[in-house]
This record gives structure tokens, sequence and C-alpha cells, in this order.
């Protein structure tokens, strides 16, 4: 008997078959038992977790500054080209400044001599003004009372202007005194030969405290940070110039309308998505709330690093660089049956129950809550409230 030949279309056709066959058993290859539809639910969601604060901001450094004069005050707002402080080089020593001081204190110890019994009320006055802030100064550092040091300090060096002011003023014709201040003027250009004025390259809010930071934690630096960088800044360690910018810094100038704030979390508890606002409120700061959007998700190896943007003002942040902040969001979202969340090579997302074995959307899951997911997919309207989804 005569074999018969096999025809090639009789393989395209067993192709067909098995193709066919595939698509209709996807769903048991997936283990899904059933469908269920996809739900619109509203929820609150609330956590706490550590904070790093990142500020728009530019710090003034020097590696050849020996002693800082503050012309400025601390947390004012400057505008570019103001001076902000005097700033003495290398070359200037305290010796300068402690033979300064004695020529004044001979200058007012010899107009005393001069004026003898002549009662002089207006130097009574400004002596007693001197010694009230002199006492308020000495208080203060000894913790007696409580108050504002950059203000006391302030006073008492007005105080000690005005009255040497008003002795250069009303100076007595006498060759010895003449010479005393001959030897003030002396000794006050040659410290002024080493003072270099500092003037602010932008506008912003002052601040002469420095934590070594700034030049690490930039608005310009939050694309290449890691969440090894913020879990370093919340332990305290340096990061690459950390180290250099806190003994060579002199003041920054911060941007008080622009901030940012960076948490680092385990990707199985939560992931935000790029867009969403929160209320965010820091431990310790219970009476200010910040409206924050979320502007840059990182996701690695079962973290996630989220920045958040502030656009309000600072406010007492300007001196915190890391604490504890409250982040809490209402959301409508889509939701599934956990039950409906595959693994397909890495990618979390659901089968669509639309063609038979379904369709693969890849979803980011928002938050998971008992028995549901609040879900949104990665390509918009790739899903609607209503569809049914393959399950577990």
């Amino acid at each position: 008997m005569r074999k018969r030949r096999v025809k090639p279309r009789f393989f395209v056709f067993i192709a067909i078959l098995l193709v066919a066959a595939f698509l209709l058993a996807r769903p048991l290859l997936t283990a899904s038992s059933g469908v269920e539809s996809i739900i619109d639910v509203n929820s609150s969601i609330t956590q706490s977790m550590d904070c790093v604060i990142i500020r728009d901001e530019s710090v003034t450094t020097s590696d050849s500054t020996v002693r800082v004069e503050y012309i400025a005050r601390e947390n004012t707002e400057v505008s570019q080209g103001d001076t902000i402080a005097s700033l003495f080089t290398t070359g200037y020593t305290e010796s300068l400044l402690t033979r300064l001081e004695e020529i004044r204190q001979n200058i007012q110890a010899y107009h005393k001599t001069l004026l003898g019994t002549i009662v002089d009320s207006d130097l009574d006055r400004l002596d007693a003004v001197v010694d009230i802030c002199a006492d308020d100064f000495r208080n203060l550092v000894t913790q007696q009372t409580r108050g504002n040091l950059q203000t006391v300090i302030e006073q008492l060096e007005t105080a000690m202007v005005n009255r040497q002011d008003y002795m250069r003023q009303n100076k007595r014709d006498d060759t010895r005194l003449t010479q005393l201040y001959d030897q003030e003027n002396t000794q006050l250009n040659s410290i002024q030969s080493w003072r270099v004025d500092s003037t602010a390259d932008r506008d912003g809010v002052l601040s002469f405290y420095i934590d070594g930071y700034e030049n690490d934690l930039t608005a310009a630096s939050l694309d290449s940070l890691t969440p090894a960088d913020i879990r370093a800044v919340l332990a305290g360690s340096d990061l690459a110039t950390t180290a250099d910018t806190r003994s060579t810094g002199i003041y920054r100038i911060v941007n008080q309308d622009t901030w940012y704030v960076a948490l680092v979390s385990s990707a199985d508890d939560w992931i935000p998505v790029v867009g969403q606002n929160y209320y965010l409120q820091f431990e310790g700061f219970a009476d200010l709330e910040y409206s924050a959007t979320v502007t840059n998700v990182q996701k690695s190896s079962g973290t996630v690093l989220a920045i958040f943007e502030i656009n309000q003002p600072i406010g007492p942040m300007i001196y915190q660089r890391t604490g504890r902040a409250t982040l809490s969001i209402s959301l409508s979202s889509l939701a599934v049956n956990t039950r409906a969340l595959y693994n397909q090579d890495g990618q979390l997302g659901v089968w669509l129950n639309d063609v038979p074995g379904g369709t693969f959307v890849p979803v980011e899951v928002l938050s998971t809550e008992g028995d549901y997911s609040l879900i949104q997919p990665l390509v918009e309207g790739a899903l609607q409230t209503g569809q049914t989804v393959l399950v577990k």
C-alpha cells in the first residue's frame, strides 16, 4: 500500500489549533479560577516615616576667612547685592582687635580723668545703657534669663558705638587725647586692610547656620539622589562634600517658597505616583500643615524613594534637615481583588477579561487594604470601572 504524503498546509493547520488551544487555556495556565469586576473606591491613606528636607539654597564658603562680622540679621529676607557680612581674611589676627579695644579703653579712662569733677550727664547716661546691655548679655549667656541672643548682642554693640561717637565728638583739646584717637584710627585702618564685604548672590532668607549638607542636597541634585544618600543623611553620615561645606560655610540664602522633602520606604508598603498631592505634617510642628506634590519616584530592589515639592513659606523648616513626617491623602481610585494581581516578568498587572486568555495590563499598586488593592494603570484609560479581570 502506497504511503500518503503529508502536505505543508497540514502543519499550518496543526499550528493554528495549538495557538487556539493556548489562548483558551491561558487562564488555567495563570492559575485563575474566575473573574471579578474593577470597582471605584474612595480611600484615605495616612503614613508616618522619616524624612530629609532639601532646600533651594546657595551657600557662601571661604577657606581663607578667620573671622566673620555679621551685618545682616539671621532669618531675614535679603536681596541680591545686599551686604551680608564682613570677612576678615588670612593675615588678620585677633591681636589687632584686642589692641583696638585696649586703645578705646584708654580713651575712655582718659576722658574720665579730664572730666574730673565735671558732670557730663549725657556720657553718664550712655555709660548706664552700656552697663545694662552688658548685664542682659551676661544673664542670657549664663541662662539666668531667656531671650534672643542676637538681639541682645546688637543692642550692646549699638550702645558701645553710641558712647564712642559721643566721646569722639566731644573730645577735649588735649595732646594726649589726640594721640590716643590717632592710634585708634591707625588700628582701624590696619584692621580694614584685611576686611572684605560679602554680598548676597540672590534674593531669599538669610541664615548663618550651616549643617554641611547644603551643597550635596540641592534642587539641582534631586534626580541623582539615591535611597542610600537619604539613609546616610538620616544616620548623620557625610555625603560627598558635607565635611568641607561644614568647615568653610559662612552663610546660606534660602528660597523660602519652594523646597522639597525626600522619603524612603519599602515598595511593599507604599508606592506614590508622580503628580499626587498629599498633606504633610512634621513631628513637633503640629500647627503647621503643608501641601506636597510628588515630583519624583525611584524604585529599586524593593525600595521606593519619593521626592515631594512644597510651594509654601518654609518657616521653621529652614533649620530642620531631618525629621518624621506624616503624609495623608484622599484617593478616588480603581480597585481590584488582590488575587487579580499578577507578576509578569517583574511588572505587576491584571489580566483584563476582554479576549480568550485575557490581555495583560500593567498597573501601579497605590495601596492594599484587606482583600482589595487600589491600582492605577500605567497607560491612562487602559482600565475602566465595571470591566472584569481574571483572578487566581
